[in-house]
């Protein structure tokens, strides 16, 4: 037990730093009670992901955790209703600023991969529901792509929907964002990412080269189309290529610590759960590094928020 209480005290260090890497406020509004403040709120939502709990489950461990709840400062615990409203009424671009965050703290990429997958919306599966004679819905999870840094596998940016778009279209905005913090040097993607269009940005914006596998191989190069899909079919390397796979590795470790499937109803606190599970996802993948840059980053004298 002295075991896990000390993880996660590293856990709350390694949170709250990051919260004021982000440049995050105590208080989303003056007009807050002031009963608890954002750092503590954004933490619980972290450390739910952790221990695979529902709202309840993760009061309910707290209540026990006496340790815990006084190295957070947390004299008496919210009602789960009041984390549901917080995950309701949190602003999703705080996410975007703690994704932000991590570029500070973290070296610099040679190498990231594209890709999407689905968390599942229900733990219950289609198959299952169908033998049972229960009505499931048409597409029970939501669609997350990723820009993973494929060295330690950690996530640098992600965007979740919960209808269908084709991947290329959430590629877009996601390499922007890339582009204001990082300056990989390959940038690895399947054909479902082969689009003129992604090519130039990750040329032009990111200034990386763009390994992406194109569809219809036995196209002669003349007969192509796109300036940046030309320059790349000759030179493209399958060898190097297969780096890609390593993306699937990261989803596999994603849902393997994490759980495959999402507990709430609600869509707005679907996609904070979901969110919520990125930064829990990457600041395990950087604990257990145990790299030096934490060390650092965590100070030596905890700041009290």
């Amino acid at each position: 037990m002295e075991i896990i209480t000390s993880k996660f005290k590293k856990l709350a260090d390694f949170c709250y730093e990051l919260f004021g890497e982000a440049g995050l406020m105590l208080h989303n509004s003056k007009f807050s009670n002031k009963l608890y403040t954002q750092y503590q709120h954004l933490f619980l939502m972290v450390y739910k992901q952790f221990r695979k709990f529902t709202y309840k489950e993760l009061l309910e461990d707290l209540s026990d955790n006496i340790t815990l709840r006084a190295y957070l400062g947390l004299n008496k615990l919210p009602d789960y209703t009041t984390l549901i409203k917080f995950a309701k009424r949190l602003p999703t671009n705080i996410f975007d600023k703690l994704m932000a965050a991590f570029s500070k703290i973290i070296e610099q990429p040679e190498k990231v991969a594209i890709d999407g997958t689905g968390i599942s919306l229900d733990n219950a599966s289609p198959h299952y529901c169908k033998r049972i004679g229960k009505a499931y819905k048409k597409r029970p999870f939501l669609k997350l792509s990723v820009i993973v840094e494929i060295k330690h596998y950690l996530i640098l940016q992600f965007k979740i929907r919960k209808k269908t778009r084709h991947d290329v279209i959430d590629a877009y905005p996601m390499v922007k964002k890339l582009a204001k913090n990082y300056e990989p040097e390959i940038f690895y993607g399947d054909r479902g990412y082969d689009a003129e269009k992604l090519f130039k940005i990750v040329f032009e914006e990111l200034g990386a080269y763009p390994l992406i596998l194109q569809k219809r191989l036995d196209v002669p190069k003349h007969r192509r189309k796109g300036r940046y899909r030309k320059e790349t079919i000759e030179a493209f390397d399958y060898g190097e290529y297969l780096q890609r796979n390593k993306v699937e590795t990261a989803f596999s470790i994603l849902k393997r610590k994490f759980g495959f499937s999402i507990k709430s109803r609600d869509v707005k606190t679907q996609k904070v759960e979901a969110m919520s599970r990125i930064i829990a996802y990457n600041i395990d993948r950087m604990l257990e590094a145990g790299k030096q840059v934490i060390l650092i980053f965590i100070r030596i004298t905890r700041v009290s928020y």
